[in-house]
């Protein structure tokens, strides 16, 4: 069994996609119930390349008052809003702080990750003390291979907690990374790459498990994932990226199987989270 508490640093609510029924807080909390996850991080999307529909920062505020000791809510702002030159996200998201948010995220906007606009997000979100999950693929906070735009942008706001997810970020776990990995989950025996060497050499860089491109980063390569978690457990995060209430989460028997050090997986499970969240 792994030890408890678990927190889940990524999750969603609400109307998700057309065709499947809103994803509402009861179904999450009986989902979480039955995987034995204690809290879990909930984030907005408000970002138009990700979902069908919006879930804004208010609905999840609104949400997450009614569940204060299982549910955590984050906040978003779309870095277009307003004249690019002139809009200024920090008051925005200064607020959504004093209303008890405590991360922004999920970032998603179709931009390249360096995008001027986006770096004022990281600098509001740098001066107000919170972490950004930030999702990379090819699509939504594109790079290019090798992450040489993002690690710009870890290492010019050091104040700033980023928190890196998503299909590219995790393609980059190997060195043999093609720019077709960008769109898929590659497969293979793992040569050390670009994640390691960032998350070694950044204080303020981060990771979440979350999602079919953070199992199968591990997955891939048993040997190599048991190794790279026992390294790296002090800046790994314990996440599912829950969507609907029959989703499949094969990260926490996955975990359980590495048979890992007890130190590590309270790390990984939930004293990484509470750190950051400043539980």
């Amino acid at each position: 069994m792994l030890p408890k508490p678990i927190i889940d640093f990524h999750t969603h609510v609400g109307r998700l996609y057309y065709n499947l029924r809103p994803f509402t807080a009861k179904k999450l909390l009986k989902r979480l119930d039955e995987l034995g996850i204690s809290m879990a991080v909930i984030l907005p999307i408000e970002n138009p390349e990700e979902l069908d529909y919006y879930v804004t920062t208010e609905s999840v505020l609104r949400i997450c008052r009614r569940y204060r000791d299982r549910l955590i809510p984050f906040c978003n702002v779309d870095p277009r809003r307003g004249h690019p030159d002139l809009f200024d996200p920090y008051p925005i998201i200064e607020e959504y702080v004093s209303r008890g948010c405590r991360g922004f995220g999920e970032s998603l906007a179709g931009l390249y990750v360096d995008d001027y606009r986006q770096q004022k997000i990281y600098r509001a979100v740098g001066e107000l003390g919170i972490p950004i999950v930030m999702h990379l693929d090819a699509y939504r906070n594109i790079d290019e291979v090798g992450l040489p735009r993002f690690e710009k942008m870890i290492k010019k706001y050091s104040k700033t907690i980023f928190v890196a997810h998503g299909p590219h970020w995790w393609a980059e776990i190997s060195a043999d990374i093609k720019p077709e990995d960008l769109k898929r989950h590659p497969k293979g025996p793992v040569k050390p790459g670009r994640v390691e060497e960032l998350l070694k050499k950044y204080s303020n860089l981060y990771a979440d498990l979350s999602a079919e491109s953070g199992y199968n980063a591990l997955s891939r390569d048993p040997e190599h994932a048991r190794g790279f978690l026992e390294r790296n457990s002090g800046k790994l995060l314990f996440a599912t990226d829950l969507l609907e209430e029959n989703q499949e989460v094969k990260i926490l028997e996955f975990l359980e199987k590495m048979n890992l050090k007890t130190e590590t997986y309270e790390k990984i499970l939930h004293k990484n989270a509470e750190k950051l969240l400043k539980l």
